[in-house]
């Protein structure tokens, strides 16, 4: 190209001096060199410049794929050429950067532990992760009015919720029919010229739920202490009075009523004070749950262990079991110890709901989902009433006759500190208990 517009000036200097010198012959024959060396100037430039408009073009379409080699005709040209390549890399490898960032950053809001809504003011989810779409029990959700379907109320709320406020719903699941209290905070941003709104949904149910179980083991702890203080000399004194009186009544031929009253009564106080204790033993477990020995363990092979204790014991004769894994290589990080006793607790409560049903059928199930294991005990009974069923994982709270109230709320709690969360769906036959262990 330098030589081109060398000759180009050279040609265009001797046309001058032809002219000036009167040789016309000459300057008709540089005149026409002049206009050839133009073109061809003029054809190089144009293919230098589409070659350059077509580079950015093709980067702003995200094509990185375009590279130029040396042409060794021109110094310039080839130098260009070699910034543009190297252009085209940077852009590349900032291209390949953003891509990874995008995928860090949404690895991250996946994995919250809150559910996370953004919406543009038309309507439409820019984006909502799989937390989220638990929450609402919906498979996917690319506009907001969707959410009408879920719960009238929450579509409402949030609709109305303006950046930098914060609310609170309560939110009951269709399917499950469990309740769960959501804390809500909105956020505001505007990205590329467009306002969202960031809806952050936290499930305050499990932090409430771990309260609710510390309240109930400093209770527990409390009356225990002050009770079982208060039953040991009650206990120790009647029995020392019952000896006592016991050996009077030997010396006697005939100790009459009032001393065989006496002894009926310390008697009757001694089997009270026994029992009380005895009583207050039993929630004393729940204060002193040990910590869990976590580690992996085959969930199939658990629930072989599981099938052989349930089958062999006499109290579940008559009851039909069906025991469900569906993938040999399940396995769950937890102690396998306290969850064997937790399932055992889940069958004996559906056995005893069985009783005179017709058919009774227990079925125990293991499934693996993406984000989560789910252990089920599920029965053919007659069903929890709903006036009790916010009751039921309640210490002390039992609808047997001779029921200590115990085995729920130790499940419940040994789910807390294996990681995991328990709950139930129930009708008129169908009672499902399901254990939950989130990945």
């Amino acid at each position: 190209m330098l030589l081109l517009a060398l000759l180009l000036t050279s040609s265009a200097a001797g046309m001058g001096w032809a002219l000036a010198n009167s040789r016309f012959h000459l300057s008709i024959i540089l005149l026409a060199l002049v206009l050839i060396l133009f073109l061809m100037l003029f054809r190089r430039l144009t293919k230098t410049s589409r070659e350059i408009l077509f580079f950015f073009k093709a980067l702003k379409n995200d094509d990185s794929s375009i590279s130029y080699s040396a042409s060794r005709s021109s110094k310039l040209i080839d130098e260009l050429s070699g910034y543009l390549n190297e252009l085209n890399r940077n852009f590349r490898e900032m291209k390949v950067d953003q891509e990874l960032r995008e995928q860090y950053f949404m690895r991250i809001l996946e994995n919250l532990s809150g559910g996370l809504l953004v919406l543009a003011k038309t309507g439409h989810v820019s984006h909502i992760n799989q937390q989220a779409l638990d929450l609402f029990e919906l498979p996917r959700l690319t506009h907001f009015n969707a959410l009408k379907e879920v719960d009238q109320k929450l579509y409402g709320l949030i609709e109305g919720m303006k950046p930098g406020t914060k609310s609170k719903f309560s939110l009951q699941a269709k399917e499950s029919r469990i309740k769960k209290e959501l804390g809500l905070q909105c956020t505001g941003i505007n990205l590329r010229g467009e306002d969202l709104r960031i809806i952050t949904l936290q499930d305050l149910s499990v932090e409430m739920e771990q309260k609710e179980i510390d309240d109930w083991i400093r209770l527990i702890r409390v009356m225990s202490h002050e009770i079982m203080n208060s039953l040991a000399p009650i206990t120790s004194i009647s029995t020392t009075l019952k000896e006592l009186w016991d050996e009077e009544a030997m010396k006697e031929p005939d100790p009459g009523p009032k001393i065989n009253q006496t002894l009926r009564g310390l008697e009757a106080i001694s089997e009270q004070s026994e029992g009380l204790t005895s009583f207050f033993e039993s929630y004393r477990v729940l204060s002193r749950i040990p910590d869990p020995v976590k580690k992996k363990f085959p969930v199939c092979s658990m629930f072989e262990k599981l099938e052989t204790l349930v089958i062999h014991n006499e109290e579940n004769s008559g009851i039909r079991f069906s025991f469900q894994c569906s993938d040999p290589s399940m396995e769950l990080m937890a102690d396998e110890q306290m969850i064997t006793q937790v399932m055992l607790n889940l069958v004996k409560n559906a056995a005893q709901a069985l009783e005179g049903a017709v058919d009774p059928l227990i079925e125990i199930s293991a499934i693996r989902s993406e984000t989560e294991t789910l252990l089920t005990v599920k029965d053919n009974g007659p069903g929890i009433p709903e006036e009790i069923a916010d009751e039921i994982f309640l210490p002390f709270f039992t609808t047997r006759e001779k029921g200590t109230g115990v085995g729920l709320s130790y499940s419940r709690q040994v789910m807390n500190l294996n990681g995991g969360s328990i709950d139930f769906e129930s009708r008129k036959g169908h009672t499902s208990f399901r254990l939950s262990f989130r990945d």
